[in-house]
């Protein structure tokens, strides 16, 4: 059996450490963690506060693990910089979870009892469920790393806390500012006026409760979803399904996709010349750094700054610290904004850390009660505790699109982002109807 690989970051050394285990990870597939290496001392040493999680560094959906993880040290570079936890500086300690439910309870299992971490991150996305048990079992407090299903909240309420949901919206909450957004604008698109709507979505609990939500609001707005499917994270053929998507000639084409998903529809719908007026990505929405980056996995930029739409995590207009410290770093490394893999990364730890320091503890009570009484303006929205875990702030996932001047000279950087919704964000009030892909 392969040996797993533990992984120690340090702010103040700026690089990554970490050492192999000596021994074996059993039930795991003797999948092998990232290859970053390690002399760093046991991760329960009282002059430093762990936080410990998975990340997706390998297997479906890895582009935006790496990013989530990128966030995750940022954040704590970020804490260390501000005076630490309590007094004490943050090391992060972390396996790479393949994107893999089976893998994950065991090393949930391993980061409490083995790695002895102070405070606990989510996985990415929704095999974030497979740990909610382990977390539960040790009454350990977890922070979601874009978490996409309230299913683990409805079961573990507070012990689950969720930054990027509330309760009515849930898996949904993602979309409401988008399609609050189209159905404010509709008129204004070049449409067919009969508002059909088809959707392309995630066979997972995510997709679910988008489709649950998001379908309520069409339907109690006049829209009438007339195609909606299921497909697995990784699908290797858009070919058969944007074929009937464009003898349907919706207009609103929804793909709640993964990145990589997202690239491979959109070069499908292209190949087919497949579109409608109001083309909404999510890929595009996940990481905006990516997507018109070849280079990076994503798309030529004269094809991915099309107007498709988007949520738009990260906000000019919202003010906060730590979203002044994300957008600087991003525009110093990619010339561009914090993509929302980023984003969530960064706010897991950002909340878990602030969390402490407000409750003076690490413990799950004291991590509570502070997150019930007190507003924390993360760096892309403000966050507080409601009952179930969830987000009682007035908080905002937004709605947002590229808009470059001239799409035949556009480049990979983001100064053409914008936010379109909601107003008190928005910095442009052009509504571009999507004509072709020339």
């Amino acid at each position: 059996m392969k040996m797993k690989k533990r992984n120690i970051w340090k702010a103040g050394i700026g690089v990554l450490l970490s050492g192999i285990m000596a021994f074996s990870l059993a039930g795991c597939g003797g999948a092998g963690g990232s290859s970053d290496s390690s002399s760093a001392s046991s991760a329960d040493d009282s002059d430093k506060i762990v936080i410990g999680g998975t990340f997706t560094l390998s297997g479906a959906s890895a582009h935006a693990g790496e990013s989530t993880l990128e966030g995750a040290q940022l954040a704590v570079k970020y804490i260390n910089e501000n005076g630490g936890v309590n007094g004490k500086q943050v090391e992060l300690v972390y396996y790479d979870d393949e994107f893999d439910e089976s893998k994950i309870p065991t090393l949930y299992e391993r980061l409490i009892n083995e790695d002895k971490v102070d405070l606990l991150t989510s996985p990415y996305t929704s095999p974030f469920l497979a740990a909610a048990p382990i977390a539960a079992k040790y009454n350990k407090e977890m922070f979601c790393v874009a978490a996409d299903s309230y299913t683990a909240n409805e079961q573990y309420g507070k012990l689950i806390a969720n930054p990027q949901m509330d309760e009515d919206w849930k898996g949904g909450t993602w979309w409401k500012d988008v399609f609050e957004y189209v159905n404010e604008n509709y008129d204004k698109y070049e449409t067919s006026g009969e508002k059909t709507v088809a959707i392309l979505n995630l066979e997972t609990t995510y997709g679910h409760e988008v489709s649950e939500t998001v379908g309520k609001f069409l339907k109690e707005n006049g829209f009438n979803v007339v195609y909606e499917e299921f497909f697995e994270p990784g699908n290797s053929d858009w070919t058969s399904t944007v074929q009937k998507v464009k003898d349907l000639k919706p207009d609103i084409l929804f793909a709640p996709q993964y990145f990589e998903d997202s690239v491979s529809l959109v070069q499908k719908c292209k190949e087919l010349d497949c579109y409608a007026p109001i083309m909404i990505v999510e890929g595009m929405s996940w990481d905006p750094i990516g997507w018109p980056n070849t280079e990076l996995g994503g798309l030529d930029p004269s094809i991915a700054k099309l107007p498709f739409l988007g949520y738009s995590v990260y906000k000019s207009k919202y003010e906060s610290d730590s979203k002044d410290y994300i957008e600087k770093y991003c525009k110093e490394k990619y010339d561009s904004i914090p993509s929302n893999d980023l984003l969530c990364g960064f706010i897991a730890v950002e909340l878990a850390c602030k969390a402490a320091n407000a409750a003076g503890s690490t413990e799950t009570e004291a991590l509570q009660k502070a997150m019930t009484e007190n507003t924390f303006d993360l760096a892309c929205y403000p966050y507080t505790m409601n009952e179930t875990g969830g987000n009682v702030a007035d908080f905002d996932w937004g709605c947002g699109q590229f808009q470059p001047e001239d799409i035949s000279t556009a480049d990979t950087s983001g100064n053409d982002w914008v936010t379109l919704y909601p107003t008190e964000y928005a910095n442009s009030d052009k509504v571009i109807t999507f004509t072709g892909w020339n």
